[in-house]
């Protein structure tokens, strides 16, 4: 029966770094855009309740002249009708423009913890790259320290070989 061969700490620890390295390039690419754009839709839903309240306006001012012309009950009505509409479409806009303030407040508090992310990929790029500066100058090492172990061993027994 075969035993699997267990990874060494140090692998283990660079597979885990570069999981972390990938997540956080990813939430650095995402995260601010992700706020702009929930930015974006606020501020389009609120101009679009501000046009819906300036039509719902111009309805009941016309129900308003009609009411005061005819001053019948379903003119009243109408008007009545009109205004609740209008208030309806207010509160409404209200509400837009609280969760655009929302995602506003939102967005700028992403904008430096996006400088944040920015900064903690670079820092761990510059880690990755001292890494394998490391990692190669070792192996380097570790070469020409097998050479010379070689050629001690060559020259030991050339010597052993002569007395």
């Amino acid at each position: 029966m075969a035993t699997s061969k267990k990874p060494h700490v140090v692998e283990v620890l660079e597979k885990d770094f570069h999981i972390i390295q990938n997540k956080i390039v990813k939430a650095k690419d995402k995260y601010l855009a992700t706020h702009q754009k929930e930015h974006a839709q606020a501020k389009r839903a609120v101009a679009a309740a501000q046009r819906k309240l300036a039509s719902a306006k111009k309805q009941t001012a016309k129900a308003a002249v009609a009411a005061k012309k005819s001053s019948s009950k379903a003119a009243q009505n109408q008007l009545k009708k009109a205004r609740a509409a209008a208030t309806i479409i207010s509160a409404s806009l209200g509400e837009a423009r609280d969760l655009m303030k929302d995602k506003e407040s939102n967005l700028k508090a992403a904008k430096p913890f996006q400088r944040k992310l920015t900064a903690r990929a670079k820092a761990l790029e510059a880690f990755e790259r001292e890494w394998a500066r490391k990692m190669k100058a070792e192996e380097t090492a570790r070469k020409k320290r097998a050479t010379a172990a070689r050629k001690k061993r060559a020259a030991q027994k050339k010597a052993g070989k002569t007395a």
